[in-house]
């Protein structure tokens, strides 16, 4: 069974609080393996490459000798991205699941920028989790129970 509620769309509850509703969508992600990280594997790859190229082919050794700067610029550029955009992060570093298997959440508001959260377990319900954005708790149900659409608390 394919597993496709990984984005899930808010529904807005408003607290007693404030009639703002500032969550838009919030997507479940968990954490790859170092070796399958998009900002981990191909720079490895690349960086083999380009040694190899360097070292057992002498007539490659000027394209080596210009290649290199450019894929350390590469891979400075990409982990400055990581840390400068959310989205960016989880394309590269994370991979979209269901409640029940991540340990993140990125909240996405109506305005403004998306944020990682780190998704909690309920101890009194082991099947809803939680999160807190502003200082306000989303819960989230599992799968098939509530939609996974989180409520605010």
């Amino acid at each position: 069974a394919r597993q496709r509620n990984a984005r899930m769309n808010a529904i807005p509850v408003a607290d007693e609080d404030s009639d703002d509703l500032p969550l838009v969508r919030v997507r479940c992600y968990a954490r790859r393996a170092l070796h399958w990280r998009l900002d981990v594997a191909p720079l490895c790859a690349a960086y083999a490459a380009a040694f190899g190229a360097y070292a057992l082919r002498p007539e490659l050794e000027e394209v080596a000798v210009v290649g290199t700067p450019c894929l350390v610029l590469a891979h400075l550029l990409l982990f400055l991205a990581t840390h400068w955009s959310v989205r960016v992060r989880c394309a590269t570093q994370l991979y979209a699941c269901p409640p029940a298997r991540a340990s993140l959440v990125c909240a996405e508001p109506a305005s403004g920028a998306p944020r990682l959260c780190p998704l909690e377990r309920e101890a009194a319900a082991p099947d809803a989790f939680f999160f807190t954005y502003h200082k306000r708790k989303y819960l989230l149900g599992a799968a098939g129970k509530g939609g996974g659409s989180p409520s605010c608390r």
